[in-house]
């Protein structure tokens, strides 16, 4: 897959066109219509997006991602897109979409085929949108493909919905609409090794800025560690029993585990919330709670194993 910094000509491309935060399961019916598209014509597929979200520019407020630029490439690349171009939002905001169509679209891909979600819009006040494409099709001579809402169990699958649901610890349906595991991804750095004391020594990385906030508490999550999974324990926020600091961490104990792994890169997909965080008496009560997570852990293997919604509030 090659990615473009900045405009180029890729003639009889075949287009998608949208931000693709998450790369969820609607996006993917995008994607792999572009591709489907580009090898009946003999063709690339070609992805037109943003180096940083639209509404960090529209809103000045910065937007959290359900994956960084980076995740988000590796991912379309796995899908077989052939080219993605990283425009400059900022620099194109003010343009018409009509210009938009005519002096970038038309004007440097030659597209054979145009292909978006029911609600992508582009140009000033979101004046381009998929009637404005369908309109145009005779005229620069493209076919546009209109891809409707991908629905799971009655929910549309979108970013706003599976970012919602992410702030409420919900993996069980945000993976889903995913189509994948919520995850992030860090080098293991060093920690205050405070958990080794104590008898469960963790793998300590930094949240990702740009990434989705979870809220603090304690998780079960899969850990890949050098191709390998593992289940694991991850504590994200304060460690509110054997210290004070207000400093937010990320610390991960992974089960049935005992290597030296820092500065090694880790995978951290999200499964389920497990508790809050709470601050214990002392030591041997928090020890005592951690072992009935792991317990949990296996009991929540079990169901998921068969396929049974299990909720941890009875646990």
């Amino acid at each position: 897959m090659r990615i473009w910094n900045e405009l180029t000509y890729i003639n009889k491309s075949s287009l998608a066109l949208g931000f693709f935060d998450g790369i969820h399961l609607g996006h993917r019916v995008v994607l792999k219509n572009a591709i489907n598209l580009a090898k009946e014509h003999n063709t690339e597929s070609t992805v037109i997006t943003f180096k940083t979200h639209p509404l960090n520019i529209l809103t000045n407020e910065k937007i959290e991602q359900i994956l960084s630029i980076d995740e988000k490439l590796t991912m379309m690349k796995k899908i077989g897109i052939d080219n993605v171009v990283l425009l400059d939002f900022e620099k194109i905001s003010s343009m018409k979409a009509n210009d938009y169509l005519e002096n970038i679209l038309i004007k440097y891909f030659s597209p054979i085929a145009i292909t978006t979600g029911f609600n992508h819009h582009f140009g000033f006040n979101k004046e381009g949108n998929s009637e404005f494409l369908r309109k145009n099709r005779e005229k620069y001579n493209y076919k546009y493909f209109e891809v409707p809402p991908f629905v799971v169990q009655d929910k549309i699958v979108s970013c706003s919905v599976i970012r919602n649901l992410l702030h409420l610890a919900d993996f069980y349906n945000a993976n889903k609409l995913l189509g994948y595991r919520f995850f992030i991804e860090g080098n293991v750095i060093k920690g205050e090794q405070l958990a080794r004391k104590i008898g469960f020594p963790s793998a300590n990385i930094i949240y990702p800025e740009e990434k989705i906030k979870i809220s603090h508490g304690v998780y079960f999550v899969e850990a890949t560690v050098s191709n390998k999974k593992y289940n694991a324990i991850l504590n994200y926020g304060f460690a509110p029993t054997v210290n004070n600091s207000t400093n937010e961490k990320t610390e991960v104990h992974i089960l049935n585990f005992d290597k030296n792994i820092y500065d090694e890169r880790i995978k951290i997909e999200f499964i389920t919330k497990i508790r809050n965080q709470i601050k214990f008496e002392n030591i041997e009560k928090l020890k005592a709670q951690i072992y009935r997570d792991i317990a949990f852990i296996d009991i929540y293997k079990h169901f998921l194993d068969g396929h049974f919604e299990f909720t941890h509030n009875s646990f």
